[in-house]
């Protein structure tokens, strides 16, 4: 009976998730100036989210056998990371693919990337960690201390060290819906940093209800400059012409603009707005979260009985040794 219900769980969700990747190319519709490339989303945070949760279940059974000395508590801490750093893999190489449609390049050491990546050093040290003690207790003992530390800089490398830099990727205000970017705030001929690009204000110029900027916009490493003109509807009270940033898919908006002391703020946004406003797009979302969190449940435990398998087979064979 309990095999059969595996079965058919397993088959639900393989439908499940073949349904999710079907949504994701014929359902969702593409997200205004990103095309297709906005659909990779449907996959990326989910597969993110669902790491975060496979590195806390494996902190609290790592927790659970420092309490109760139960290798099966061992087993199920060692699957749910091992589950967390595959997860972790497919977000870091989904968010990769993401990175070179919209901003022309694979990796560039942003915040978010270098955090993820040193995350994923810290696992893979537990796994090794785990291959180079050969006594089971104490690599058991050994590995839930390192598990339960471990998991206290996740929630550091995931959330905070990214949101507390200038990111040049993941700007907030294009992606999180309720969230938003400050910009930047210039004068006629000041020069500042918008992520890693050099932005610098040379006019202001009034044109009946709109005030057009030149901006003159400077690729990292200084290689190249571009101009850029983005204007405010003074009627309106909102951006009207955003230019596309030179080479990516995302704008410079001139967001507000203070006409008696002639500050302007600018910022980068998205070309599309409320990625979750369309139904369609926020139900196949929510649907790859439960889709992933329930593959992470089965993973779980189809890896948890294999080591258990293994645990008990080299016990009945040092018992008989």
């Amino acid at each position: 009976m309990a095999q059969q219900m595996s079965q058919i769980t397993k088959l639900l969700l393989g439908v499940w998730m073949a349904g999710v990747v079907v949504a994701m190319f014929l359902v969702v519709p593409q997200y205004q100036g990103l095309g297709d490339a906005g659909r990779i989303i449907i996959m990326h945070v989910p597969t993110a989210w669902v790491s975060v949760l496979a590195f806390a279940v494996s902190a609290i059974f790592s927790g659970l056998y420092l309490w109760r000395g139960r290798p099966a508590d061992d087993h199920r801490a060692l699957a749910a990371a091992e589950s967390g750093f595959l997860f972790t893999v497919l977000a870091t190489v989904t968010g990769a693919i993401f990175s070179q449609v919209v901003w022309g390049i694979y990796w560039n050491w942003d915040p978010r990337q270098t955090s993820i990546f040193v995350l994923l050093l810290i696992y893979a040290a537990l796994f090794a960690l785990r291959s180079a003690i050969d006594h089971g207790e104490r690599r058991r003992k050994l590995s839930a201390v390192y598990s339960l530390f471990a998991f206290i800089t996740v929630p550091f490398l995931m959330f905070i060290a990214p949101r507390a830099a200038d990111s040049t990727l993941h700007p907030n205000c294009a992606f999180l819906p309720g969230s938003k970017c400050d910009g930047v705030v210039l004068a006629e001929g000041q020069i500042r940093l918008l992520g890693d690009r050099k932005i610098e204000l040379l006019s202001l110029d009034r044109q009946g209800d709109l005030m057009v900027a030149q901006v003159e916009v400077s690729e990292p490493g200084l290689t190249s400059s571009s101009m850029l003109e983005p204007s405010f509807d003074l009627a309106q009270g909102r951006p009207d012409v955003s230019p596309n940033f030179p080479g990516l898919r995302f704008q410079l908006a001139l967001e507000e603009v203070d006409t008696t002391t002639g500050n302007v703020r600018l910022n980068i946004e998205a070309p599309g707005t409320g990625l979750m406003d369309n139904p369609r797009t926020l139900f196949t979302f929510l649907a790859s979260n439960l889709g992933f969190t329930a593959l992470f449940l089965w993973m779980l435990q189809v890896r948890t009985n294999l080591l258990g398998v293994r645990w008990d087979l080299e016990r009945r064979e040092g018992a008989l040794v």
